[in-house]
C-alpha cells in the first residue's frame, strides 16, 4: 500500500530532531546569560544612580531659587528688609520659615503627621507664608528620599523643626537675635548687605546637637553632605568630597564644592563648636560694619 494512502494510525511518526533550539539552554548557557546580566546590571545602576542624583539635584536648586524669590517679593513689600533669619532657637518671632506660634508644636523626638501637618500651618502664618506656594520647596528632595531609613531616620527623629531642609545666615541679623520688639525683620536692607553674600544653604542634617532648633545659622556650624560623595558622613566633622547647595542674596542658586565652602576664603577651616577660623569679609562672613565680617 502507498503510504501516502495509508490510515492515519498505520504512518510512521517522523523522527524528533532535539537540538537547543527544540530542547532549551544548557546549564552553562543559562549560567553565562545570568553572568552578562549581572555584569550589565552591575555598568547601568550607577549610571541611573548619577542621573537620579542629578535630577534631584536639580529640583533642590529650584527650591532655593523659590524661597529666595519669596525673600525678595517680601523685602519688596517692606522697605528692602528680608524676613526674620529665625536666629535664637524657639521663637519669639516671626521668620521666614514658620510664626511665633510654632513654640507650641517641638517636633524633637517625634516623626509622627500630626506634628509636621502642624508645622506646616505654621509656616503658612510665617513671614513668607503668603510668597511661597507651598511648603514644598522649605525640603530638598533628597532629603526627603533619605530619612524615611537608617541612620538618616534617626537623625531626623531629632530634629525640631520637622519641615525645613534648609537655614538662613545669621548675617543678616549680626548673628544675634536683639530684642524682639524691635528687630522682626532682618537688621539691615538688601541694599545695605553683600549681594554676593550666601543666605541660604542645606543644614547638617548629621550633627551632634541642635539638629534644627530653629531656622539660622552659622558658616561654621554644619553643611549638608547629602549632594557629596555617596559615602555618607560619620558626623559632622566627616570632610567628604563633592558639592552643596546655595542661595546668595542677588536671587542666585548654585552649588560650591565642599572643599571651597570649608576653606579659609569662605566659611574657614573649623567646624562648630570650634571657632571658625576665616579670612573675612568674605561671601560666607559679611556683617556689615565689622572688620572681617564677624566682629
Amino acid at each position: 500500500m502507498d503510504p501516502a494512502t495509508r490510515p492515519h494510525s498505520e504512518r510512521t511518526p517522523l523522527p524528533v530532531r532535539l537540538n537547543a533550539a527544540a530542547g532549551g539552554f544548557t546549564l552553562i548557557e543559562l549560567l553565562v546569560v545570568i553572568a552578562i546580566i549581572a555584569i550589565l546590571a552591575g555598568m547601568l545602576l550607577p549610571a541611573l544612580t548619577k542621573a537620579r542624583d542629578r535630577a534631584l539635584l536639580a529640583n533642590d536648586l529650584n527650591n532655593i531659587k523659590q524661597v529666595l524669590l519669596g525673600g525678595h517679593m517680601f523685602a519688596g513689600d517692606n522697605q528692602d528688609y528680608l524676613p526674620f533669619c529665625g536666629w535664637g532657637g524657639l521663637p519669639d518671632r516671626d521668620s521666614w520659615a514658620y510664626s511665633k506660634d510654632l513654640i507650641k508644636y517641638p517636633g524633637a523626638g517625634r516623626s509622627d503627621a500630626v506634628t509636621f501637618s502642624n508645622q506646616v500651618q505654621m509656616f503658612k502664618k510665617g513671614q513668607l507664608g503668603n510668597y511661597i506656594q507651598t511648603e514644598k520647596v522649605l525640603t530638598c528632595p533628597k532629603d526627603l528620599a533619605e530619612r524615611s531609613g537608617g541612620i538618616k531616620q534617626k537623625q531626623y527623629i531629632k530634629r525640631d523643626i520637622k519641615i525645613i531642609s534648609y537655614l538662613w545666615s545669621g548675617a543678616i541679623n549680626g548673628f544675634e537675635s536683639g530684642d524682639v520688639n524691635q528687630i522682626a525683620k532682618s537688621k539691615w536692607t538688601l541694599g545695605a548687605l553683600r549681594p554676593t553674600g550666601l543666605l541660604m544653604w542645606e543644614a547638617d542634617e548629621m550633627q551632634s546637637e541642635y539638629v534644627f532648633n530653629d531656622a539660622s545659622s552659622t558658616p561654621h556650624e554644619g553643611i549638608s553632605r547629602r549632594h557629596a560623595s555617596t559615602r555618607i558622613a560619620k558626623d559632622q566633622t566627616d570632610k567628604v568630597g563633592g558639592v552643596a547647595t546655595f542661595g546668595n542674596l542677588s536671587g542666585a542658586a548654585f552649588t560650591i564644592p565642599l572643599s571651597k565652602w570649608l576653606s579659609r576664603d569662605m566659611a574657614g577651616t573649623s567646624i562648630w563648636p570650634a571657632t571658625p577660623v576665616f579670612d573675612g569679609p568674605n561671601d560666607a562672613w559679611y556683617v556689615p560694619g565689622t572688620k572681617d565680617g564677624l566682629n
